[in-house]
């Protein structure tokens, strides 16, 4: 699981700064350690790019949000909203004798205790990692909490089994936030996920897989199949196909390099068949995107499956078929 922390944040030096890591350090971080959530703050992604873009983006890929209420910031209860819209879970922290506002007081609210005593007993992250758990036993669901009739933003309607969604619009962290939410098995299928290896901090999130100890199956085109010339479209592919197919060999080497330290991961070549969809399966999610030959790989439409859709386990047998037919 992954989750955003919405927090004030101030200027280093300042008192809200200060408050705002003393939250992050002595509650946040340890609970999110003991759950085995991945997690951070606005401040602490470096990404190039508009700051309300990343924010907006950081939302609406959590699994859940947490709110820190401190000061009561506009930013703060704005993004909090979004979270809300989006029918994202919102865990809500606020400070020890503080009442929340009118429009959050019907809310589970947390009070942290930061005094000395509370801190050394470890009280603020056992509360906090309870009610994590209480949110992994919702397993996704999404629902407006004002307004249960309400389809979540970006979201398919309550009780929908998948939800589709665009290349184009996915930022590069959509990518690693995926991969480290991953507790038991990741497959991908696809024709070369040559953009994979430049993407800031994905190494370092492939190699987790295997400090988790999940299955890895990676699957890529070899430059050998003969059906990989045609399915890249000359009008539309940057560079030339001899260059492109190529580098698809050398970055399944750097996929089988980077994961050889997981004894429960495997990279094969397709040599028979091809990928005319890029498939990635993370636990209980299914990702389908199929390949346009009028498009680039980042404008495919991309549906994403639960386990309880039809087209899962259609979907599942499909990259099981592919990886069966090329094993070493």
């Amino acid at each position: 699981m992954r989750t955003f922390i919405i927090s004030p944040i101030g200027q280093p030096g300042t008192p809200a700064r200060d408050h705002a890591d003393d939250v992050f350090e002595c509650v946040i971080a340890p609970a999110l350690q003991k759950t085995g959530v991945s997690g951070h703050r606005a401040d602490h992604v470096k990404d190039v790019g508009r700051i309300s873009e990343q924010m907006f983006n950081d939302i609406l890929g959590a699994d859940f949000c947490i709110g820190v209420l401190h000061g009561f910031n506009p930013n703060v209860f704005y993004e909090i909203a979004v979270a809300h819209s989006a029918g994202i879970p919102v865990i809500l922290l606020c400070e020890k004798g503080v009442v929340p506002p009118f429009d959050l007081k019907d809310e589970r609210v947390f009070h942290y205790d930061l005094s000395p005593r509370a801190i050394s007993r470890g009280d603020n992250p056992r509360a906090l990692a309870e009610l994590i758990e209480n949110v992994r036993k919702l397993k996704g669901k999404r629902i407006v909490p004002f307004g249960d009739n309400l389809t979540p933003l970006n979201g398919a309607p309550i009780g929908a089994d998948f939800q589709v969604k665009k290349e184009n619009i996915a930022a590069a962290s959509v990518w690693t936030n995926m991969i480290d939410a991953v507790e038991r098995r990741f497959y991908v299928s696809a024709i070369g996920l040559t953009g994979w290896k430049g993407i800031l901090g994905m190494k370092e999130s492939l190699i987790g897989l295997g400090q988790r100890g999940c299955e890895v199956r990676i699957l890529t085109m070899h430059s050998a199949n003969p059906a990989l010339p045609m399915m890249l479209n000359a009008d539309i592919t940057t560079g030339d196909k001899d260059s492109l197919t190529k580098r698809v060999d050398g970055v399944r080497e750097w996929f089988s390099e980077t994961l050889k330290s997981n004894p429960r991961a495997s990279v094969r070549a397709i040599r028979n068949g091809a990928a005319m969809q890029q498939i990635i399966v993370t636990d209980d999610t299914l990702s389908w995107s199929p390949y346009l030959f009028s498009a680039n790989t980042m404008h495919s439409p991309r549906l994403e499956f639960r386990s309880s859709s039809p087209l899962f386990g259609a979907i599942l047998g499909e990259f099981e078929a592919l990886w069966d037919a090329n094993a070493d």
